[in-house]
């Protein structure tokens, strides 16, 4: 019965249209109006799957636009007749689409075998980093986002007019308030595709062109791929692409009698980097990172490696050249001066995990290394106190210590203690679980637990401490780098079931990253893998396996290269450290080269046979075939 009204709607669209434009006396502006209807209509037709329908509604469309075509029309009405051809040929593109059969998926190849397998064989490296298939359809980042700035972006990307925000990739997934406005894979079931055809969107400003319209649809029908470096990223906004490893770095091989990172460091973070550091470094130098010594400055390079009486930065230490440095300063003691002087005779060689890690960082890692547990905790907890202050200075927060954690929140005594003890509980599961001592702290120096009691203040928090917005929904975070280490919790007595598994991811994820560089990835897959192994009956643990079912499409290997995590890129690194985790004994051996100070990138080699991106071709095989 629906469908018979639905045709009847379709043929007195028809009627309406084709009698309107026979009609002399009718206005031309009556009769674009007509069209636009049905056009209107085929969107929703084609959104209620009918077919059918929609494509009787197009014909009519195009019999009257032909008729407006052939009459004498004045420079407005021409104009709309353009406009509406352009849509015209939007919607009938989408309609043939629709009509056309699904094609059959190619059968899946035979996949190489799984990392979970019993055998202590590495998976083959040759196989594991077969190139990824060249993306089908046109790109979101070239292609997609530079229409909708240019068309959406004053009521979408720089505001939310009616619930739509387009200022990230995420909040154009997320979609407006009424639901998703994409459907990846079916352009003529998303609903942005619906506006743009029927001329709803964009409002006020220049409307689309055909070829614009189709380029979107098409990017929707390839499976709305992103293809960018970071989800929560500014649409527009070009990605940070990551440094080069600088011309001349050489590894150290720990013989060295003087490390860069262990003996000269900490000189050049009190004497050099407030000048030669910011946005705008003296000379063009900077110095905040291994990589910025060894690339030089405008002068060319400061370091000669093997030649130290011809490097820059000796001969302006000693004030042989130029300016004496550190200018404005007490020169460096002969002594030091000297230090530098062996480093770079003996090849200038880098003694650290990353070039590009801010020197900041090393120095307070350093500072971390030598000080006792408890040292570190007093530390943490007066540093604790200070950034609650900046977070939140209206709210005095309550104080709690156990053993291995600090705790600062705006909630109650007795639920600061209670927290407390999950706290410790928690540990002491994942402790056994990876086999630690479960009397030693797994972070040293104590956890520091911020615990808000509103949401509203543990979003506060990443905005006025870490300047940035928190994803929406997210619950908890941790940062483990430095002398910092601490993690955050919105503990409403809202879901309180799923709380353990909550704390448990913090912990883990603060531990993962406390064992030193490795990527954003790996600690939130790992954290939230771990939880799942300690609290297996939580309700949050069915949540994370519901979010992961959703997520991970062919492909896609932004997760691998976001730094910061959104709850679709979080779930997409727990899909795939699942799978990682599925041999508990390579996992295991991982975190024991990790602890062990090994690269986080030679450490996975070494025990799964193949590098992260070849890891996930495999892990995508296998999830084609249905076997992941």
């Amino acid at each position: 019965m629906r469908s018979m009204l639905t045709t009847l709607a379709a043929l007195a669209i028809a009627l309406a249209v084709g009698a309107r434009a026979d009609e002399a006396a009718t206005a031309p502006q009556e009769q674009l109006r007509a069209v636009d209807e049905s056009l209107a209509q085929v969107g929703d037709l084609l959104r209620a799957k009918k077919l059918t329908e929609a494509a009787d509604a197009l014909t009519a469309a195009k019999a009257a636009l032909e008729k407006l075509s052939a009459a004498t029309l004045d420079a407005a009405s021409r104009a709309g007749v353009e406009r509406l051809t352009e849509r015209f040929a939007a919607a009938e593109r989408l309609v043939a689409k629709a009509q056309q059969p699904a094609s059959k998926p190619a059968p899946a190849k035979k996949p190489p075998a799984s990392p979970a397998k019993s055998s202590t064989k590495p998976v083959k490296t040759a196989t594991a980093k077969k190139p990824a298939a060249k993306p089908v359809g046109p790109s979101f980042t070239s292609d997609v986002a530079p229409i909708l700035i240019a068309r959406c972006g004053g009521c979408h990307i720089r505001g939310a007019r009616g619930g739509l925000s387009m200022a990230t990739f995420n909040d154009l997934a997320r979609g407006a308030d009424s639901g998703p406005v994409i459907q990846p894979g079916a352009s003529q079931a998303s609903r942005l595709v619906e506006m743009l055809v029927t001329g709803k969107m964009p409002r006020g400003g220049a409307r689309m062109t055909q070829e614009e319209v189709v380029a979107i649809a098409t990017w929707i029908d390839a499976g709305a791929r992103f293809d960018g470096a970071d989800r929560s990223a500014r649409i527009g906004q070009a990605a940070k692409p990551a440094a080069p490893a600088p011309e001349g770095l050489v590894k150290a091989t720990g013989d060295e009698r003087v490390q860069f990172n262990r003996d000269l460091a900490t000189a050049l973070v009190e004497n050099c980097v407030k000048c030669h550091g910011g946005d705008q470094p003296d000379g063009q130098l900077r110095f905040e990172t291994f990589a910025g010594l060894l690339r030089g400055g405008a002068s060319g390079k400061i370091v000669e490696p093997g030649k130290p009486a011809e490097s820059l930065i000796i001969k302006k230490l000693r004030g042989t050249e130029g300016d004496r440095m550190p200018l404005e300063k007490p020169p460096l003691a002969d002594e030091l001066i000297g230090r530098f002087e062996t480093w770079i005779k003996d090849g200038a060689k880098f003694d650290g995990a990353d070039s590009s890690q801010p020197l900041t960082v090393v120095v307070e890692e350093l500072l971390a290394a030598k000080l006792s547990h408890d040292e570190l905790a007093a530390r943490r907890l007066t540093q604790a106190a200070k950034t609650w202050a900046l977070a939140l200075p209206d709210e005095q927060p309550g104080q709690s210590q156990t053993a291995n954690f600090i705790l600062i929140g705006n909630v109650s005594a007795p639920r600061l203690a209670e927290l407390g003890e999950l706290a410790e509980s928690e540990q002491a599961k994942i402790a056994k679980w990876l086999k630690l001592d479960p009397k030693a702290p797994l972070v040293k120096g104590s956890l520091v637990l911020y615990l808000f009691k509103r949401s509203f203040d543990y979003a506060e928090f990443a905005r006025m401490v870490e300047e940035r917005e928190v994803p929406k929904g997210a619950a908890g975070h941790w940062r483990a780098k430095g002398l910092e280490s601490y993690a955050c919790l919105a503990v409403s007595s809202e879901g309180e079931a799923g709380l353990p598994a909550l704390v448990a991811e913090q912990v883990a994820g603060a531990y993962v990253q406390s064992l030193g560089n490795v990527p954003a990835w790996f600690a939130a897959g790992a954290a939230r893998s771990i939880a799942v192994r300690v609290e297996p009956k939580s309700p949050l643990v069915k949540q994370w396996a519901d979010e992961a079912q959703r997520t991970s499409p062919p492909g896609d290997y932004s997760f691998l290269t976001a730094t910061n995590l959104d709850a679709e890129t979080r779930s997409r690194a727990y899909n795939f450290v699942r799978f990682l985790m599925a041999s508990q004994p390579r996992f295991q051996a991982l975190l024991s080269a990790l602890r062990a100070g090994t690269e986080f990138a030679v450490a996975l080699e070494k025990n799964y046979g193949a590098d992260a991106k070849g890891l996930v071709e495999l892990w995508l095989s296998r999830k084609q075939a249905g076997r992941g």
